[in-house]
């Protein structure tokens, strides 16, 4: 066989063998799923008692909130983990149904518009207006590995915003932490799940108070007038 046709059918040869590769590790993966060695992803979401029905509003204030914020860690999906103080990790197939800072967000909406202050509760978006501004940050959200066992992390920073002048009228930082109720990841999202409702109870009658003192005040202002 002369060299040209020897050249030829080698350059045919190695163009074949990526497709080759990559046919066989398609074939691979398929197999792979149809034995169901790929696991199954599951996915959590916070587990809350219903905040209690609200009266009328105490004062006639719109709230607006912002989207609260996160670190890059924070704003992932997958279930955080702790190792030790300064490692992290993620469980790859144990998921949240929405990220940290939008969970923490939803149930702060959800317990100040029951709380009966606020004429009105939304979300704010570009031109609406409001006589407070809420922001908040995740800290913590995740399971922590600890010799005194396993427990769930939640940690908080919220500041109200006075529209008006753009003044910080209330802030508070609240870190708590429970223990897993089981085991599992099952056992931290209901651990996660008391954490945030108990911060949440915390924080919110500062803030309500806070509120409910400047409504007082503007009245008294506007009655002298």
């Amino acid at each position: 066989m002369s060299d040209g046709l020897l050249s030829s059918v080698w350059t045919r040869k190695r163009k074949r063998e990526p497709m080759c590769r990559a046919l066989l590790g398609l074939l691979t993966l398929l197999a792979s799923a149809a034995c169901g060695s790929v696991p199954k992803t599951n996915y959590y979401t916070l587990q809350l008692p219903p905040p209690p029905e609200g009266g009328d509003a105490r004062t006639s204030y719109v709230l607006g909130v912002e989207h609260f914020q996160a670190s890059a860690a924070l704003r992932d999906d997958r279930i955080v983990y702790f190792e030790t103080p300064t490692q992290l990790n993620y469980y790859q197939y144990q998921r949240w149904a929405s990220d940290p800072a939008g969970m923490l967000e939803e149930l702060a909406v959800r317990k100040l518009d029951r709380a009966g202050v606020f004429a009105e509760v939304r979300r704010l978006s570009s031109g609406a207006k409001a006589d407070f501004i809420l922001r908040g940050r995740v800290l913590n959200f995740g399971e922590v590995d600890e010799e005194a066992g396993v427990h769930g992390r939640v940690g908080l920073e919220l500041n109200l915003v006075r529209a008006s002048d753009g003044a910080t009228a209330w802030s508070d930082t609240r870190l708590v932490e429970r223990p897993a109720e089981g085991e599992g990841v099952a056992g931290v999202v209901r651990a996660l799940s008391a954490s945030s409702d108990q911060l949440m109870n915390e924080l919110i009658p500062g803030l309500i108070g806070q509120v409910e003192s400047e409504f007082a005040r503007s009245s008294g202002q506007s009655h002298s007038q």
